[in-house]
């Protein structure tokens, strides 16, 4: 349970523990009924299993934030970062009920509908025009196309592995194939040639195209399918990967997943 009341929590600790890392932001939510998301004054990130940076998680004053929320697809991280909390700080609030959640879930099972996936939808419900629909492509670990109706109810969507997670798939059952590093192709001063002439440039070619073209599919067709034109939102970290190569109206929202986790401890504080 979260332990202040709204009025004090205009700064939120938000973590959100996913897979491969653990990210976290400091954000400022507005007064009242949410009509803008949450501005995220700063956010990084940790690597699986590794401590939290205390010190950095306070408002810019230098104290902890008053109200803390902590959710992911990763329960076991979950479970580790709330025994690690400082014991000075307000505990936080674990969010993995999802029934308490602001949005309708229209899907066969929506109590096995991931956290994340439902925290990006709460936030296009947001910076969705009414009677609009919304795509949210978030390319993490595990990338995921989702589609929110003009209704706002989440509907579902699709997954499929991320870069990193074809990459090193492809390394640990072939005998001979090499990991190929995404950050390399982040870096890279171009993308992946398409006629990858040694191993390491033809797996490059495969895991950045291929994705590229898995994405674009499930796009056009979720599209195709809508009843109106939807807003097109993009996050995770790839998503820099994809931007170039998707429709040029897609939105670029870096933190919406830590926004949506804003708007829910925020709307069940108010609910209180």
């Amino acid at each position: 349970m979260l332990q202040a009341d709204e009025h004090s929590c205009s700064h939120f600790l938000a973590i959100d523990a996913g897979n491969t890392r653990a990210k976290w932001g400091i954000l400022v939510a507005s007064d009242g009924e949410a009509t803008t998301l949450p501005t995220c004054l700063r956010s990084s990130a940790v690597e699986l299993g590794a401590p939290l940076p205390w010190a950095e998680l306070v408002c810019d004053h230098g104290a902890p934030a008053h109200c803390a929320a902590v959710t992911g697809s990763n329960p076991h991280e979950v479970e580790r970062i709330a025994k690690e909390w400082p014991h000075d700080w307000s505990p936080p609030w674990i969010v993995d009920d999802r029934r308490e959640f602001p949005i309708e879930i229209d899907v066969d099972f929506p109590d096995q509908v991931g956290i994340d996936r439902l925290l990006t939808a709460v936030a296009a419900n947001v910076l969705r025009p009414a009677d609009t629909p919304a795509i949210i492509v978030d390319s993490g670990t595990a990338t995921t196309v989702n589609f929110v109706d003009r209704r706002g109810h989440f509907c579902g969507g699709a997954i499929l592995p991320g870069f990193d997670l074809c990459a090193k798939a492809l390394h640990q059952y072939t005998a001979l194939l090499p990991l190929i590093e995404m950050n390399e192709v982040l870096d890279a001063d171009a993308t992946p040639a398409e006629l990858g002439r040694n191993t390491h440039a033809a797996i490059s070619s495969g895991l950045y195209w291929g994705h590229v073209g898995a994405v674009k599919e499930l796009l056009q067709r979720m599209i195709g399918a809508a009843d109106a034109p939807p807003l097109l939102l993009l996050t995770g970290g790839a998503a820099p990967l994809l931007k170039p190569h998707l429709p040029a109206d897609v939105r670029h929202e870096p933190h919406l997943a830590l926004q949506g986790l804003t708007l829910v401890a925020r709307s069940l504080l108010i609910d209180e």
